[in-house]
């Protein structure tokens, strides 16, 4: 029987969706703009080839680092060869994780790297896009210490906005989908290292100590931002369909707020435009003035009123 007009399309769309996390988590400007090229790298690597998904992620770094190279050079044309450079780093950072889940090979180690590979990536093009925004403002001296007091503020907060997103979508994660471990708690990292110590190559540690900067960052500012998630997770450990429908009814809104402006996917797609443009300093006045605004102002409420009444509502049902 011929096949029906579409049915390739149908096919590709079906296996596309299949290969994401749920779409309650996911962010927009992934499954729409980066997440579509980077499954199709992925069903290309995917039958035979020897490339792993930790290689995926090795030429994410690679294409970060080289869209820092080419943002500090001189050449002409070389902002909008950055920008094209941080969406590919982009694109490939996410196949590897696409890969993984169409090759059911998803590991622990996988994810740790491809933590770390957002945090060399992001350092690596948030510090070249701070050095176009400064310098355009080194005259007057007053102008140019406002302009460095005004990037350091975004670049902090930006990365409490990029850091509490991956934080929130593990918990999330966590209580509402049985298959999804994402992330891990620090004590946990530390054990499994200490059993795998005797093995591990000096690359690999290294992975390892920016692993645990991120991890110690990221429950730090995790339990000053919601003290009651940790509370939760500790607290109800066990999936069950009872926790998860209170937790989604609790938390959805603020995960709708989390995945839409505040991830990784988001940054760096905001950072490739505004680099290839030559825009840096507007898109880090809009993160610094009205993202912040909607992250101190409504999100973290919102967050906490979501964990607190979802612990309550649990607690009293057990």
């Amino acid at each position: 029987m011929s096949e029906l007009p579409g049915n390739s399309s149908e096919r590709f769309w079906d296996g596309y969706f299949r290969s994401l996390k749920p779409l309650e988590v996911e962010e927009p400007i992934d499954v729409w703009v980066h997440r579509p090229p980077a499954y199709v790298l992925a069903r290309l690597l995917l039958p035979v080839t020897p490339i792993t998904p930790n290689m995926v992620t090795v030429c994410s770094i690679a294409l970060g680092c080289a869209a820092g190279g080419a943002i500090f050079a001189s050449f002409r044309g070389h902002l909008p060869l950055a920008g094209a450079l941080i969406f590919s780093s982009a694109v490939f950072d996410c196949a590897d994780g696409q890969l993984a889940r169409l090759r059911k090979s998803s590991s622990a180690f996988g994810r740790m790297l491809d933590g770390v590979a957002d945090l060399v990536v992001s350092s690596v093009v948030v510090g070249g896009g701070a050095w176009l925004v400064l310098r355009k403002f080194q005259e007057p001296a007053w102008v140019f210490a406002v302009a460095l007091v005004l990037t350091l503020l975004t670049i902090l907060t930006g990365s409490f906005h990029t850091t509490m997103y991956d934080q929130f979508n593990n918990v999330f994660l966590r209580m509402t989908h049985p298959s999804y471990r994402e992330g891990e708690d620090l004590d946990v990292a530390e054990a499994r290292f200490r059993a795998q110590r005797g093995a591990q190559a000096a690359l690999i540690g290294l992975v390892w100590r920016v692993y645990f900067f991120y991890l110690r960052s990221q429950e730090n500012y995790a339990h000053k931002f919601d003290p009651y998630a940790r509370q939760l997770v500790q607290a109800f450990p066990e999936f069950t369909l009872g926790h998860a429908a209170i937790y989604r009814k609790h938390a959805g809104s603020a995960m709708r707020l989390w995945r839409r402006f505040f991830g990784f996917g988001s940054l760096v797609f905001g950072l490739a435009v505004s680099i290839g443009f030559d825009l840096t300093e507007y898109y880090l006045l809009f993160r610094l003035v009205l993202l912040n605004a909607v992250f101190y102002g409504h999100l973290r409420p919102l967050q906490r009123r979501a964990s607190m009444q979802a612990y309550q509502e649990m607690a009293s049902a057990a």
